[in-house]
């Protein structure tokens, strides 16, 4: 029997996608293996304090990659009802599932193991899942509550440099220490984010910072290790 060729096209857009929201950090390098970098801030032992049991992984399911997201920035998705495996239920809607961030988010990613969502569960990539993995990574690093992503868990003080939060945020998003050229490139996305800041109602470096945080974890190097 001939086997049909998978037309690359069909590829094409979510990957074209992946690349969009992996800009301006380029991340095409190894970001090496997984080391004993702990975001923690304990030892290589402690077993669940570290960066790289929760991601990055290869490639990464739904609830791995919130998980990961949550761990590194601080922020909450909201609770998860895993005894309530049926969106259709009266109970799912009556339970705060339906109502948090958790579900639509997993929905997006690929669906979340047992809970049989319709989507299915699936680590494919696709054009849904590259903006959702979008969508998701900016919540988490826009939330005002949420300092997970800078040194000490705390907004960025005056005397922090930039180079500070870029070492915290390799070691926590990708347990990984930053190559010459990964720090050339956050370095002149720090200068131009401080120059001209996203957003007003934060320091220069914080905007900065938490726009660094959304550029790596939509990064290929963050859902494939």
């Amino acid at each position: 029997m001939k086997v049909p060729a998978i037309r690359s096209s069909k590829l094409l857009l979510p990957l074209l996608l992946l690349a969009a929201c992996s800009a301006p950090i380029d991340a095409n390098d190894d970001p090496g293996g997984p080391g004993s970098v702990d975001a923690g801030g304990g030892s290589s032992g402690d077993g669940y304090t570290l960066s790289f049991y929760y991601g990055p992984m290869k490639p990464m399911y739904a609830e791995s990659i919130l998980y990961s997201i949550e761990r590194i920035t601080g922020h909450d998705f909201g609770a998860w009802n895993p005894t309530i495996p049926d969106p259709a239920t009266v109970a799912f809607s009556n339970s705060g599932n339906a109502s948090g961030a958790w579900y639509p988010h997993c929905r997006l990613l690929g669906g979340c193991m047992d809970h049989r969502i319709p989507l299915s569960r699936t680590s494919f990539l696709g054009t849904a899942y590259v903006l959702q993995l979008e969508k998701a990574a900016a919540e988490a690093c826009y939330d005002r509550a949420a300092f997970g992503h800078f040194p000490g868990a705390v907004a960025p003080n005056p005397s922090l440099q930039a180079i500070d939060i870029i070492n915290h945020q390799f070691a926590a998003i990708l347990g990984a220490t930053p190559t010459s050229d990964d720090l050339t490139r956050s370095i002149k996305y720090f200068d131009a984010h401080v120059a001209d800041p996203e957003f007003e109602d934060v320091s220069a470096l914080e905007s900065a910072g938490r726009g660094h945080c959304r550029a790596l974890l939509t990064t290929n190097r963050f859902l494939f290790y």
